[in-house]
C-alpha cells in the first residue's frame, strides 16, 4: 500500500492505484475532528461519537477525494453474507440515504462511492477494469464464514458478466492472525463452512485459543472463485498491532471509531 500525500493520510493499493478514472482509499484515524476515544477521523455514525463531528469528518473525506458527500453509499453492516447491487433503480429509490442493511455492495455506475466501515473486520475492494464494475466487502468472522467474498465475486459474474480473471482485489487492514483469538463457537463455524480448520485457524504456543486468519480465509475465497493470485494485494496490516493508525475494537475494549475503505468509478 502507499500513502496518497493528502491531509488525511489516506492509503491506496498499488494495483488499484494504476487504474485510470478510479478513486479508491483506505482512511486512517488521523486528520479529523472527533475527540478521544474516537480521535480523530471517525466515520461511523453508529458509534457514540458526536453526530456533528462524524458528519464533519465525512465532509473532510469528501473534500479530500473530490467526491460529492451525497454520493457516498454508507451501509448498515449486519455481519451477513448478503450482497446488494446498486443500480439506477436503487439510486432512484433513495439507496444513498437509506443505509441499506448489507455487507457488500456492487455497482457499475460512475460517481457512486461504495463504502465499508471497519474497526478490526476486513475491508475488501474489488474492481473489474474490463466491465467497469466496483465492489466493497465488509468481512468480519461471521461474514467470512458466510462466504461474503465468494458471494460478491459470484454476483459480479452473474449480474454483470465479469470474468474473475480480470478482477483486481485489495484486502485492507484488519485484525491479523497474530492477534485474532477466537473461541470454540467460531471454530465450529469455520469447520462447518470450510470443511477444515487448516490454514484458517492457527495454533500458537503462548495461548490456548486458536487465531483466525481472516486474510487467508478471504483470499482463498477469491482464488477459489478464479480471481488470479497476482491480482490480489493484501495490506497485511493488523489493526490491533497498529491501533495508533487504525481504529481497533479489540485494542480499545470495544469503544472506538470506524475507519473506511471506499471505491468510486469516475
Amino acid at each position: 500500500m502507499k500513502k496518497t500525500g493528502g491531509t488525511l493520510g489516506l492509503l491506496q493499493f498499488e494495483n488499484l492505484g494504476r487504474i485510470p478514472n478510479l478513486v479508491h482509499f483506505i482512511t486512517t484515524r488521523s486528520g479529523g475532528v472527533s475527540l478521544p476515544p474516537y480521535d480523530s477521523l471517525n466515520l461511523g455514525l453508529h458509534t457514540a461519537d458526536n453526530f456533528d463531528k462524524v458528519l464533519a469528518n465525512r465532509a473532510l473525506l469528501a473534500k479530500e477525494t473530490g467526491i460529492g458527500k451525497e454520493k457516498f453509499l454508507y451501509a448498515s453492516q449486519v455481519h451477513s453474507g448478503d450482497v446488494k447491487i446498486i443500480d439506477s433503480t436503487a439510486i432512484g429509490n433513495g439507496v444513498l440515504s437509506q443505509n441499506p442493511r448489507t455487507d457488500a455492495t456492487i455497482t457499475a455506475l460512475p460517481g457512486i462511492c461504495l463504502m465499508v466501515m471497519v474497526a478490526d473486520c476486513v475491508p475488501i475492494l474489488l474492481f473489474d477494469p474490463v466491465k467497469k464494475v466496483s465492489a466493497v466487502i465488509h468481512a468480519g468472522w461471521r461474514g467470512t464464514v458466510y462466504k461474503i467474498t465468494s458471494n460478491t465475486i459470484q454476483a459480479m459474474v452473474g449480474h454483470f458478466g465479469c470474468d474473475p480473471a480480470d478482477i483486481l482485489a485489495g484486502i485492507g487492514p484488519s485484525i491479523g492472525p497474530c492477534c485474532y483469538e477466537v473461541g470454540e463457537d467460531v471454530t465450529e463455524f469455520v469447520t462447518q463452512s470450510f470443511g477444515t480448520t487448516d490454514g484458517y485457524l492457527i495454533r500458537k504456543n503462548d495461548t490456548s485459543k486458536p487465531h483466525f486468519d481472516l486474510w487467508y480465509a478471504n483470499q482463498k475465497q477469491l482464488t477459489d472463485n478464479d480471481v488470479l493470485p497476482e491480482n490480489i494485494e493484501t495490506s497485511a496490516l493488523c489493526t490491533m498491532c497498529h491501533s495508533e493508525t487504525f481504529f481497533s475494537s479489540r485494542a480499545s475494549g470495544g469503544v472506538t471509531g470506524r475507519f473506511a475503505a471506499g471505491v468510486c468509478i469516475l
